[in-house]
């Protein structure tokens, strides 16, 4: 059984931006008003934002903080995921490998995070990760009976979901993406993808795949060393990013059904800050130069050299990509 405090909650939300009397929740939930009022005290110091009005009652705003319910209210889609919340982990990704490894799931599971003590992205690359700026979360998602996983689809057809979410919220903004897995805005990088397999330490085979987002929506203070490539998609917001959470799980499971087929390549290569750019290619001790022409129908990049021969490169083997010349410089 839900206690009142939940049970407050989801009555707030469903009110839509509404103000619900306190005589209304004492008679639905059978309390007394005192009691209604020590729960919406008890929310409040758990960072939900409620407006109280004499003669109206109690309107819900947003939550400062990421939370499981509100993030399922505002989800639009019925795809079972369990959805876990934190104010601070070391890296969500790190969290869902963990949780994979302790776990029998048959569900996907999310795990999203006010802050990170020790974001990551590719190639451990350090993610500045701020408290309340930004949305960290990941998807694990257990491989029915151990298929092949296609990374290079899973990153790209993410990132068109990514910015399907970002252009929702923020439809002013010029969001581009940077192959293999930056979102870009404002000539900087602000967000990133993260895919990784978890293999059976007997045989090898992929067991789940971990999906990480990371976005920096209005964080602030970004340390000297990035500032000049990283940077946040706006300077403050008043939209809740329980919101935008809950929309890039809808949009990613939409996608995820049928990613194999790469139906979402045209839109990524629409949005590709690469294709049409010279491109430096770093892939351990070799560099690949040449131009960007189009992607295969994996996600790979083709890069057409110099002499007109075209090599094809898939993520996997990447460790840098550099775009001499253009906007974004990291």
């Amino acid at each position: 059984m839900r206690n009142h405090q939940a049970q407050i909650l989801d009555a707030l939300l469903k009110a839509d931006g509404r103000y619900v009397s306190g005589n209304d929740l004492a008679k639905t939930f059978q309390i007394s008003r005192p009691a209604v009022y020590n729960n919406i005290q008890k929310l409040a110091r758990c960072g939900h934002l409620i407006n109280t009005r004499k003669g109206l009652g109690y309107c819900y705003q947003k939550s400062q903080f990421f939370n499981a319910d509100v993030i399922n209210h505002y989800r639009t889609t019925t795809f079972p995921v369990g959805i876990h919340t934190f104010r601070t982990v070391s890296s969500t990704n790190d969290y869902a490998k963990q949780f994979s490894n302790n776990q029998d799931l048959t569900d996907p599971q999310v795990f999203v995070a006010d802050s990170q003590t020790r974001g990551h992205g590719r190639l451990g690359r350090h993610f500045y990760s701020p408290i309340n700026g930004g949305i960290y979360l990941s998807i694990l998602i257990p491989l029915q009976n151990r298929k092949t996983i296609h990374s290079g689809l899973i990153t790209t057809g993410t990132a068109v979901c990514v910015v399907r979410t970002l252009k929702q919220f923020f439809p002013k903004e010029d969001f581009r993406v940077k192959w293999v897995n930056d979102i870009l805005v404002h000539d900087k990088k602000c967000g990133g993808i993260l895919t990784e397999t978890i293999s059976s330490l007997e045989d090898g085979l992929h067991e789940d795949v971990v999906v990480g987002i990371g976005l920096n929506v209005d964080s602030t203070n970004f340390p000297k060393q990035i500032a000049h490539k990283a940077g946040a998609i706006v300077a403050n917001t008043s939209i809740d990013k329980n919101q935008i959470a809950a929309s890039i799980i809808d949009h990613f499971f939409y996608m995820y059904q049928t990613y194999t087929s790469g139906n979402f390549l045209t839109e990524y290569s629409k949005l590709s800050d690469t294709l049409g750019k010279q491109v430096e290619v770093v892939m351990g001790n070799q560099t690949i130069t040449g131009l960007a022409d189009h992607f295969t129908h994996d996600g790979a990049l083709v890069v057409k050299e110099p002499t007109g021969q075209l090599v094809t490169v898939s993520s996997g083997e990447v460790t840098k990509v550099y775009l001499p010349g253009n906007g974004y410089q990291g």
